[in-house]
């Protein structure tokens, strides 16, 4: 996988790409993880342009303007961007957590732009009734201005690696690559995060269930979605909530944690490419 830079609009996005010529492929990493996530599913797309893209503010891309944040529809922008700026149609998305809540969003909004999705631990937008509207909008309007508040600080790679294990269950391995990735190093040998701060800030308004069903009913693209045994998701719970929901759309289960990919990449990535090669 080669180093580049994208453009999506006014924004340069870093990536990972294997520079193949063929279809398509974008890997789209969760919440705080990097390129460096979907890295390891590279080899599984050997006959197809895999780019595994750091979202803006994360990793090494660009950080958004002084005075805005970091709100889900804005990465969807990104993403529309960067097909247009790229000249990419017909794309293949590949997401995790985050990245694929953005993917079958992407998909239901551009279903042109789409040829088909596949979702890791992730079954759709995260929701929240619409009585917790007011308590919402409250909490992450001083949640922003009091991480504004706040200044950089050197970053111990050891103790973030520790940090990140205990509210999560990703492996050490797992958890050191991608924080490397999101670390600066200055002239003096301090480390510091590469990754916004900003992103750490609270939504100030997540989607209701409703609104939910109805972007996940419009997607009309093959589905691949991949549940993770032991994950705090819980999709094998979950998915069948809205299974109903998609046109067209599989799900599979695997025996791992919620980074599933990167701890059991031999049977994700063999899924995966059983999936991509039927289409």
């Amino acid at each position: 996988m080669i180093e580049t830079v994208l453009s999506a609009g006014d924004l340069k996005l870093a990536a990972l790409d294997n520079q193949v010529d063929g279809p398509v492929v974008i890997g789209l990493h969760g919440f705080l993880d990097n390129a460096e996530s979907m890295k390891v599913l590279a080899p599984y797309f050997k006959a197809y342009r895999y780019i595994a893209v750091d979202l803006a503010g994360h990793g090494r891309s660009q950080h958004r303007p002084l005075g805005t944040h970091y709100n889900q529809a804005d990465y969807i922008q990104d993403l529309y961007a960067l097909l247009q700026s790229e000249q990419f149609s017909d794309v293949i998305l590949v997401g995790h957590s985050l990245g694929g809540i953005l993917a079958s969003m992407f998909a239901s909004l551009f279903p042109e732009r789409v040829r088909a999705v596949v979702s890791i631990d992730a079954c759709g937008p995260l929701v929240e009734d619409e009585s917790t509207t007011q308590q919402q909008m409250r909490d992450a309007i001083i949640n922003r201005f009091e991480k504004g508040q706040s200044q950089p600080r050197p970053v111990d790679l050891d103790r973030a690696v520790e940090a990140r294990c205990k509210i999560s269950d990703i492996p050490a391995v797992a958890a050191r690559s991608i924080l490397s990735r999101n670390l600066k190093e200055e002239a003096d040998g301090q480390q510091f995060w590469s990754s916004d701060f900003r992103l750490r800030t609270k939504s100030i308004l997540r989607l209701t269930e409703k609104q939910a069903e109805n972007l996940l009913r419009a997607i009309v693209c093959p589905m691949l979605i991949i549940g993770a045994s032991t994950s705090f998701k819980n999709l094998e719970a979950n998915y069948p909530k809205r299974a109903s929901w998609f046109k067209n759309a599989r799900y599979e289960q695997l025996v791992g944690g919620h980074h599933i990919h990167m701890e059991n990449t031999e049977d994700v990535g063999a899924l995966i490419s059983q999936f991509v090669e039927q289409l």
